[in-house]
This record gives C-alpha cells, sequence and structure tokens, in this order.
C-alpha cells in the first residue's frame, strides 16, 4: 500500500494534534509505503518559521502584559502576574516540543519516505491529465 502525504501531515505530528499520523510515521507497517513530494518538505520549514514569528509575536504582547501587571500593586495584579508568568513558561515549554516533534518527525519522514522530485516533465504531465480540463482555474 501507499500513502501519499504532504506538508499538513508533518505539521499535524509536530503540533501534537495526530497522534496516529506519529505512530503511522514511528512504525510503519511493513507493507506501506510513504511518499512525498520534495516541495513539502520546503513549505514545512516554511511553515515553522511561520508558527515561530507568530510565537515570538505573542510573546512581545505577553511581555507587555506582564510588564504592566508588574508595575500594579492591587492583589488582582499580582494574581494575574503569576498567571501570565505561568502562561509564558508554558507556552516556551510547548513551542520546544513542538520544534522537537518537528525535528523528529522531518528527519524520519526524509529517511523512511520515497520523495517525489518535481521536475519539468512532472509540471508538464499534471497539465496535461484530463482532470484540469473539467474544472475551471482562477
Amino acid at each position: 500500500m501507499i500513502i501519499y502525504v504532504e506538508t499538513n501531515f508533518l505539521m499535524s505530528i509536530a503540533k501534537g494534534q495526530d497522534s496516529q499520523a506519529q505512530e503511522l510515521l514511528q512504525n510503519p507497517p511493513s507493507s506501506l509505503r510513504i511518499v512525498v513530494p520534495s516541495i513539502c518538505f520546503v513549505e514545512s520549514l516554511t511553515t515553522l518559521e511561520q508558527e515561530e514569528k507568530y510565537n515570538l509575536d505573542f510573546l512581545r504582547n505577553l511581555d507587555i502584559q506582564i510588564n504592566q501587571a508588574e508595575r500594579d500593586n492591587s492583589s488582582n495584579a499580582r494574581l494575574l502576574l503569576s498567571h501570565l508568568e505561568q502562561s509564558r513558561t508554558s507556552f516556551l515549554q510547548r513551542s520546544n516540543e513542538v520544534k522537537e516533534r518537528f525535528d523528529v518527525a522531518f528527519n524520519r519522514l526524509i529517511n523512511t519516505s520515497e520523495i517525489i522530485t518535481l521536475s519539468k516533465d512532472i509540471f508538464r504531465l499534471t497539465l496535461n491529465r484530463a482532470i484540469f480540463e473539467k474544472h475551471i482555474t482562477l
């Protein structure tokens, strides 16, 4: 059996959203061939980089809130500060877990999958398929 996977397969493993995908990648049945277009590896790296930018933006905003809560002497502000600091720590831990899962899954997929190298001929063959004649692309 052949399973064709793309970027979302890898990202769902990295984000901890698909334990079955992770299990499949860690312990693939001997009858299974995993096939991945090479562009999906590049796309997943780009996606991870974009996620890291979003994470940095979130942390900057969180740090602003932490700074404001530190200046307030009220009991609510102290409680909020504690929660914000715990949230920051948990967020960083989760971000590190995502990166670690990504690295493991990325390397495992590179080492165990068949990679479809995209070429001009593949694009030409794809464009000549009848499926594109049936659909309007805008």
